[in-house]
């Protein structure tokens, strides 16, 4: 019965042992790939380097190859076959690469005529202008700079600036660090666009108001407050701005903003430039009782147009008459009829 056991147990250790053979040369061979595998990455970068640096060092030969076939060029001049006075200027570009290489040839030769002596001269300067010629520019717009930044511009180069703090002097809203805002041409928190001061591109980008318009010690636009009586405005020539509502006004940025409502924009006089907001036609109505309207002091009144004299129609003095007709025809008991002629008088087909 002992010898029948001892085959067995043999058996199952021989098959552990196979077992973790096949586990070692398994994690062996899985570890050697990776190892062969970041091996592989290494070798490729380095050659990726060796292609860099020798494609440098070919562009380095060429120019200087370049250089010297152009002076070669320039100095292959035979002298002897000029004329006695001689002068020549030439410029030359050659591209090698992404660069160009300029040279200026000047040849002069002078010949004294009493003794025959001849001067040679040659000048050669050579100049290597890199890629497009394009300036230093370390951005071209804002999101070229990291956070907290801004791309300022300038004629020569445009460079990535510190953002402003408050009540610093600033042109554009990306020039305030944080949540602030250009207004008035100063860096402020706890606006919001379209405000009193901010900065707008069209009417659209101002709360109702104000308007977009231009400032003279800004030089830019910004959302301006609609100007109360007394104060500038703006005034189209044509009087338009007088028939049409602020509504259907352009979205472009204005020179000044029309008046608040209530108020029209009229010339201060005759020979003035300036026009300032006064009360409309609506609110001078109201004072029309205590101050009536004078016929006999308007002698050109028939060269008023038309929609001038509309305002006029319900002056005090013809409501009167108006009234003292009406009591007439009460007291008569006769209802008056359609007449043109009473129309005209009352004012209705002025």
């Amino acid at each position: 019965m002992r010898r029948g056991e001892g085959p067995a147990p043999r058996r199952r250790w021989l098959l552990l042992l196979a077992v973790l053979a096949a586990l070692c040369c398994a994690a062996a061979g899985s570890g050697g790939r990776r190892r062969a595998a970041s091996l592989g990455e290494m070798l490729r970068e380095v050659e990726a380097l060796m292609e860099d640096t020798q494609h440098k060092l070919r562009n380095a030969v060429q120019e200087m190859e370049a250089e010297e076939e152009g002076a070669k060029k320039l100095s292959e001049v035979n002298f002897e076959n000029l004329p006695p006075t001689y002068h020549n200027e030439s410029n030359t570009e050659t591209r090698i690469g992404n660069k160009t290489v300029q040279t200026h040839q000047e040849i002069d030769k002078v010949t004294d005529n009493r003794t025959g002596s001849t001067i040679f001269s040659e000048t050669i300067i050579t100049s290597i202008k890199g890629g497009e010629n394009k300036r230093n520019h370390e951005c071209i717009i804002d999101e070229d700079c990291e956070t907290g930044k801004y791309c300022q511009f300038s004629t020569f180069e445009y460079k990535c600036q510190p953002c402003k703090t408050q009540h610093t002097h600033c042109s554009r809203d990306v020039e305030c660090c944080g949540d602030q805002l250009c207004v008035w041409g100063e860096c402020r928190k706890a606006t919001s666009r379209g405000e009193n001061g901010t900065i707008c591109e069209n009417q659209h980008d101002c709360n109702p108001g104000t308007c977009c318009a231009f400032q003279k010690e800004l030089l830019f636009p910004v959302c301006t407050p609609l100007p109360e009586e007394g104060e500038p405005c703006h005034d189209p020539s044509n009087r338009l701005l007088n028939l049409i509502t602020w509504e259907l006004e352009p979205d472009g940025v204005l020179e000044r903003c029309p008046c608040a409502s209530g108020l029209i924009c009229q010339p201060q006089s005759s020979h003035s430039t300036t026009s300032v907001c006064e009360l409309s036609s609506n609110e001078t109505r109201k004072n029309e009782k205590e101050d009536p309207l004078n016929m006999d002091e308007m002698p050109f009144i028939s060269l008023i147009p038309r929609d001038i004299l509309s305002d006029y129609e319900e002056s005090s003095v013809i409501q009167e008459v108006r009234k003292e007709l009406e009591s007439l025809e009460d007291q008569a008991g006769v209802k008056s009829e359609h007449d043109p002629a009473h129309d005209l008088f009352l004012g209705d087909e002025i």
